[in-house]
C-alpha cells in the first residue's frame, strides 16, 4: 500500500565511505541519467522487517549476534536481481545479521529492492541495454565502524519506480561494535 512505511534494517556506512560513495552515486545520476541511484543515501540493507515485530531491543540483539574487531571491505560495484550495489566482503558479519533480524522479526516484508551484500546504488529503473554499460569505479576501502540502524523507507509509487517519490527516516540506530567475547 502506497505511504506505508517499510522497516529497513540496514547498516550506514562511515563518513569516509559515505563521501565516497555518494560519488559513485552521483556519476551514475550523472553519466546514465539514473535518479534511482540517488533516492537512498549509501546504506547497506539487511532485511525489511515487520514492524510490530520490531521491538526495542532488536538493534542491542543484532549487534550482540555478531563479535567485535569486525573489518569490511569494498569489492567493486555487483549486479544483484537488476539492482545495482557496491560489494562488501564483510566476513559473514552481513549474513549473521539478517539471520539474527529475520530470526526475531520473522520472513522478509515487502521489499523496495533486494537485501543484498553491497552498499545499494539503484539503477533498477536501467535498461538491459544500459545495464550492459554501467561499470562505475567502486573505491577500494575497508571500515571497521559503521552503524546498525532501522530506517521507515516511505514511498507513494508502487512497483519498480518506488523510488520517484521516496522518504526515509532513520527510527533507531547504533554503533555496530559487536559482543564483547567472555
Amino acid at each position: 500500500m502506497p505511504n506505508e512505511p517499510i522497516l529497513l534494517a540496514a547498516l550506514i556506512a562511515p563518513g569516509s565511505i559515505e563521501s565516497e560513495l555518494g560519488k559513485v552515486q552521483a556519476a551514475l545520476f550523472s553519466d546514465h541519467g539514473l535518479a534511482s541511484a540517488q533516492a537512498l543515501p549509501p546504506l547497506l540493507p539487511i532485511a525489511f522487517l515487520d514492524a510490530a515485530r520490531a521491538g526495542r531491543g532488536l538493534l542491542l540483539e543484532m549487534n550482540g549476534s555478531v563479535s567485535r574487531g569486525w573489518r569490511m571491505r569494498l569489492t567493486g560495484a555487483v549486479w544483484a536481481e537488476e539492482h545495482l550495489y557496491a560489494g562488501v566482503q564483510s566476513g559473514g558479519v552481513w549474513q549473521t545479521l539478517r539471520a539474527r533480524a529475520l530470526e526475531i522479526c520473522g520472513s522478509e516484508r515487502s521489499c523496495l529492492f533486494p537485501a543484498a551484500e553491497g552498499f545499494y546504488l539503484g539503477c533498477g529503473d536501467a535498461s538491459p541495454e544500459v545495464r550492459s554499460r554501467i561499470r562505475p569505479a567502486v573505491p577500494e576501502a575497508s571500515f571497521s565502524s559503521c552503524t546498525i540502524a532501522l530506517l521507515n523507507v516511505r514511498t507513494s509509487v508502487e512497483g519498480p519506480e518506488w523510488w520517484r517519490d521516496v522518504s526515509w527516516e532513520v527510527v533507531a540506530e547504533r554503533s555496530l561494535r559487536g559482543r564483547k567475547e567472555p
